[in-house]
């Protein structure tokens, strides 16, 4: 994956977050998304997503975030 992807997917996520108040998720689900994500075929160097370059560890925190290849969701809102 390029750079300017990179750069480009982690922007779009930062903004997400940002707008939203930068809502951080409950430690088990946090903990959840990181297992499904290190269990992921798609894993690149322990903690980072193939598909979205994403690194791992931060991602899962974020509430705005989901995974690119829909096996978690964005936290809704209460």
């Amino acid at each position: 994956m390029d750079v300017v992807t990179l750069v480009k997917n982690f922007s779009k996520e930062a903004l997400k977050f940002v707008a939203a108040g930068a809502p951080i998720v409950e430690q088990d689900v946090y903990e959840e998304r990181l297992n499904i994500c290190n269990s992921c075929e798609h894993l690149i160097d322990g903690n980072k997503c193939g598909k979205c370059g994403c690194t791992m560890s931060v991602k899962c925190k974020w509430g705005t975030s989901a995974c690119p290849i829909k096996k978690w969701d964005a936290v809704k809102e209460k």
